[in-house]
């Protein structure tokens, strides 16, 4: 499978011929055969929201998205943090908390717990919904083996989810199955990890193509926070010589 829309939405359309209802974590097991679409927003939502458009397009909508507190690559916070955040519930998404434990110096399960449970209040506050989700950020063997459980709270790597359910995901760029293969099969439950980040139109991208592409685009993004609080930055770095030096840089 490549890592393009197009791929992704041949993968979607393949379920719905296969009769896979499209589900959440607390009604999946009312449909015979159901897939938990599930994204983890590790570093840029403007992906997301794209996702989220191309899902609400084929099936209505209805995926979680994973999201981080403490990325360095977006603010929750921030207004343009808080709009995407709306939009992706307004294309039919929902809203779950990606928990970094490394973020924390060590702690034992009950400590853990109670950052799990604080970060989802900061989550529910700065997205406008209750969050009562959480997936962990490159789970460690610890925390996938200690099967945590939160009153009110689904964990998305509790046994039910990650062992007991066909579990399948892209993680690092790679498909560690054939995910047509397991659809065919007939697996009466899916659960299916995608990262957005890694997804594009047209043509798929090579790794390397695709990473360059990210840290040469986030330059653009520095530039245009830094014009909302610079006044009259075009007199002395215009944004088309950013644009200049990112074309030179991808021809190469």
């Amino acid at each position: 499978m490549k890592f393009t829309y197009e791929s992704y939405t041949e993968l979607l359309n393949s379920l719905i011929c296969h009769g896979y209802q499209f589900s959440g974590y607390r009604d999946w097991q009312k449909a015979e055969k159901s897939v938990i679409l599930r994204h983890d927003v590790d570093m840029c939502l403007d992906k997301a929201v794209q996702m989220s458009a191309l899902e609400k397009e084929i099936f209505g909508g209805g995926a979680v998205y994973f999201v981080l507190l403490s990325s360095d690559f977006y603010n929750i916070h921030s207004k343009s943090s808080r709009q995407r955040m709306q939009k992706i519930i307004q294309n039919g998404g929902t809203i779950g908390l990606h928990f970094d434990e490394v973020q924390y110096d060590a702690v034992d399960e009950e400590e853990l717990k109670a950052l799990i449970v604080k970060e989802l209040s900061t989550l529910s506050e700065a997205a406008e919904t209750k969050v009562d989700v959480v997936s962990m950020h490159r789970p460690s063997k610890k925390i996938l083996s200690s099967d945590i459980e939160i009153p009110e709270v689904i964990n998305s790597y509790s046994t039910l989810y990650f062992r007991q359910m066909k579990y399948l995901s892209d993680s690092r760029r790679r498909w560690r199955e054939d995910a047509y293969a397991v659809i065919e099969s007939e697996t009466p439950h899916i659960h299916l990890l995608t990262h957005p980040f890694w997804y594009t139109d047209g043509a798929e991208k090579s790794l390397s193509r695709t990473l360059k592409e990210a840290v040469l685009g986030a330059s653009l993004r520095y530039y245009d926070t830094l014009r909302d609080n610079f006044t009259d930055l075009e007199a002395e770095l215009a944004r088309t010589e950013i644009e200049e030096l990112i074309g030179r840089a991808l021809e190469n």
